[in-house]
């Protein structure tokens, strides 16, 4: 929300964890509900999916490249980032651990699906940390929990000497680009029917 101080008072971010499965690979789900469900076959099944593959590392949907946002000791946000240059590496990662929990006869679902969301997506600077999720509880919106995660990606880029952060989001999304923009990224390329890049430069560390 503009105006709010960033972070936000009494929202305490942290390193993500194996055991945060229940809270965060819930909200990293919501973030994607029809696109997880349709590929597992039910939402029961795509929960626990989430689950299994949060609890692993190696890949770009691991708790080892999350940041998760607590208010009163519950998560209640979730941030997944990572540099650009291994985004590709990853995502093969997560697409490999995905179609051995998957059934077959789903197999062609997820691989029909890439092509073309390859072509909808517009590749980011090389040099950049990759912000791929960030997921906030319905009952902790407008509490800053999203300013706050995007803050803690910039200190993670600066820390690691990235220049800028970026990530995507559909360009039918008015509400997840209203919210970037608020918090200063601004659009560097666009797909129409597909993916806006969002770009922020980072202030080094002192």
């Amino acid at each position: 929300m503009p105006g709010q101080p960033i972070p936000a008072p009494g929202v305490n971010v942290r390193q993500a964890r194996r055991d945060d499965a229940d809270a965060a690979a819930g909200l990293v789900f919501d973030a994607a509900a029809p696109a997880y469900t349709m590929l597992a076959g039910s939402e029961a099944r795509a929960r626990q999916i989430v689950a299994e593959l949060w609890a692993k590392p190696g890949h770009s949907a691991s708790f080892e490249h999350a940041l998760v946002a607590e208010i009163g000791g519950s998560v209640v946000g979730v941030m997944i980032g990572f540099p650009e240059r291994d985004r590709y590496r990853l995502h093969a990662a997560l697409l490999r651990a995905a179609l051995r929990r998957l059934s077959p006869r789903r197999w062609p679902l997820l691989l029909a699906a890439l092509p073309p969301l390859v072509l909808a997506t517009p590749r980011p600077p090389r040099g950049a940390y990759y912000v791929g999720t960030i997921a906030v509880a319905k009952n902790a919106r407008w509490r800053g929990v999203g300013s706050t995660l995007g803050h803690h990606a910039e200190l993670r880029a600066a820390d690691l000497g990235f220049p800028q952060v970026v990530a995507h989001t559909g360009t039918r999304h008015a509400v997840a680009r209203r919210a970037l923009e608020n918090y200063g990224l601004r659009m560097a390329k666009a797909r129409r029917n597909g993916y806006a890049l969002y770009v922020k430069e980072v202030a080094p560390r002192a």
